[in-house]
C-alpha cells in the first residue's frame, strides 16, 4: 500500500488530481492564493509598526527640541541611532528568523517596539532618550524589514517585485497619514507625548497581525510559490523574460564577493541617507526658511505618499524592466529633490521637492532588495539582505547627525545638500552598467520563474 506522501509526490497523479493537498490534513486555497493574505498582512505591519513610527518622529523632533532644551545635535542623535540600531539588527533578526520563524519573531519584535515607544512617553533625559530609540530600533528590526520580506521571498517569485513594491510603498502610506495626523494630534493637545502613545498601539496593532495571519512558507499552508504548483507545469517552456532571475541559490560567501552586490549596497545607502536626512531634518530646515509647521508635516506626508506611489510602480515594472534601471533613475530623482530643497522658501516648491524625494526614494528602496533576490535566489536571502540592511543603515544613520553638526557649526543645511548630490551621482551611473554576476564553474541563465 502506497503511503499518502508517494502518492501526493507522483507527479503524473498530481496531473491527474490538481486539487490533490500537498500535506496531509491540510488544503490547498481554492480561489484566493494565501500569499495575497500574507502580503496584506505584511503590509499592515509595515503600514502601522514601520510607517506610523518613523515618521511620525520626525514631525515632533522640533517639540521634543523646544520642550526639553535639547540641541539639534542631541536630538538628531537619538534618530541617529534609532536607524543605527536598526540596520545593525539586521543580521541579529534573520539569525533568529531561521529558528523561531517569522509569525514569534515578528510578535515578540511588535511588543519590543512598543515598550520602547512607552519609555520614550514618559522620558525625562537624554540617556532614556537614547536607550527606548535603541530599544524601539531592535523591536521594529525583527518587527519587519528582514522578517517581512524573507517572507515574501518565499512566497513569490513571478511577482516578486509587485509584491515587495506593494509591501514597501505601505509604509509610505504610513507616513502620508502619520505624519499630518501626529502634528495634528501634538498641536491640539498641546503635549507631544501624546504621540508617542499613538505609535505605542500602532506597533501593538503589528505585533498582533503577525501572529494571526503571518506564516513562513507555502508548504505550512499546503500550496506553492506563487500558488502553483512546479509538477503539473513540468513540461512547459517559460517565455523570454528581460528581467535576470537566478536559477541557482547563491551562498552568502560567494554573493558578497561579487561587485554587483556592492554596487546595489552603495546606491542603496545613499538613498537612505539622503531620505534620513530629510526625514530628520526637513522640518527644521523648512522652518528656518519660513514655511509654516502645518507645511512642513504635510510635505513630510506627501513624501510618504509619492514614496507609496514609487514603490507601488516598481513593483508593477519590476517584473518587466530590469530593477537596476529603476534604482539608479529612483536615486537620481532623490538626489534632484534634495537639491532644490535648498531652494524651498514657499509652499510650491517645497511640496514639488517632496514630489519627487518621495517618488525616487520609494523606487531605490524597492529596487535594491528586488535585485538581491534576482541575482542571488531566495534561499539565503534573509542573510544577504541582513547584511545589505546593516551596511545601508550603518550609512544612513550618519546623515540626520552630520546634517545637525554642519548646522550647528555654520548655520546651514546647503553643504551636506550638495555633497550628498554629488556622491550620488557615481552609483546612479554605475548601476545603469552593472551585469548581473556569474557563480564561478556555472553560466546563470536569465528565466522567468
Amino acid at each position: 500500500m502506497l503511503c499518502y506522501s508517494c502518492v501526493r509526490q507522483n507527479p503524473k497523479i498530481r496531473r491527474a488530481f490538481p486539487g490533490l493537498p500537498l500535506h496531509k490534513n491540510k488544503t490547498r486555497e481554492v480561489g484566493v492564493f494565501y500569499g495575497w493574505i500574507i502580503l496584506a498582512a505584511l503590509s499592515a505591519i509595515y503600514f502601522f509598526g514601520v510607517g506610523t513610527v518613523v515618521y511620525g518622529f520626525s514631525v515632533i523632533i522640533p517639540e521634543i527640541i523646544k520642550d526639553m532644551g535639547w540641541s539639534r545635535v542631541d536630538a538628531s542623535l537619538g534618530f541617529s541611532i534609532l536607524v543605527l540600531v536598526l540596520g545593525v539588527s539586521g543580521p541579529v533578526a534573520a539569525f533568529f528568523l531561521r529558528r523561531l520563524g517569522a509569525p514569534k519573531l515578528m510578535g515578540i519584535g511588535g511588543i519590543i517596539a512598543m515598550i520602547g515607544v512607552l519609555g520614550c512617553y514618559n522620558m525625562t533625559s537624554l540617556f532614556q532618550y537614547y536607550l527606548f530609540m535603541g530599544a524601539i530600533a531592535v523591536g521594529l528590526a525583527l518587527l519587519g524589514g528582514v522578517a517581512c520580506t524573507h517572507t515574501i521571498t518565499n512566497w513569490f517569485a513571478r511577482k516578486r517585485a509587485l509584491a515587495l513594491g506593494v509591501f514597501m510603498s505601505m509604509g509610505g502610506l504610513g507616513a502620508f497619514f502619520a505624519a499630518p495626523v501626529i502634528s495634528l494630534l501634538v498641536q491640539s493637545t498641546g503635549n507631544w507625548r501624546n504621540a508617542w502613545l499613538a505609535m505605542a498601539a500602532a506597533t501593538l496593532i503589528g505585533s498582533v497581525v503577525a501572529v494571526l495571519f503571518v506564516r513562513d512558507k507555502p508548504e505550512d499552508m499546503g500550496t506553492f510559490m506563487d500558488g502553483v504548483d512546479p509538477s503539473l507545469n513540468s513540461g512547459a517552456t517559460a517565455a523570454p523574460s528581460r528581467v535576470h532571475q537566478t536559477t541557482v541559490s547563491w551562498e552568502v560567501k560567494d554573493a558578497v564577493l561579487t561587485m554587483p552586490f556592492w554596487i546595489t549596497v552603495l546606491a542603496a545607502a545613499l538613498a537612505v541617507f539622503g531620505f534620513f536626512v530629510v526625514n530628520s531634518q526637513g522640518v527644521l530646515h523648512l522652518s528656518d526658511k519660513g514655511i509654516s509647521p502645518i507645511t512642513a508635516a504635510s510635505a513630510i506626508g506627501i513624501i510618504g505618499m509619492f514614496g507609496a506611489g514609487g514603490r507601488l510602480l516598481t513593483g508593477v515594472l519590476g517584473d518587466r524592466l530590469d530593477p537596476r534601471y529603476l534604482l539608479s533613475f529612483g536615486l537620481a530623482l532623490e538626489l534632484v529633490a534634495i537639491v532644490l530643497l535648498i531652494y524651498a522658501n514657499n509652499e510650491l516648491l517645497t511640496y514639488a521637492c517632496a514630489v519627487i524625494l518621495g517618488a525616487g526614494n520609494g523606487m531605490a528602496i524597492v529596487a535594491s532588495p528586488a535585485l538581491v533576490a534576482n541575482y542571488y535566489g531566495h534561499k539565503n536571502y534573509a542573510s544577504l539582505i541582513g547584511i545589505h540592511g546593516m551596511v545601508v543603515i550603518v550609512v544612513g544613520s550618519s546623515g540626520p547627525i552630520v546634517a545637525a553638526h554642519v548646522f550647528e557649526s555654520i548655520g546651514s543645511y546647503t553643504p551636506v545638500f550638495l555633497s550628498f548630490a554629488a556622491v550620488a551621482m557615481l552609483p546612479v551611473i554605475i548601476t545603469l552598467w552593472m551585469r548581473p554576476p556569474v557563480l564561478r564553474g556555472l553560466t546563470v541563465q536569465t528565466v522567468n520563474t
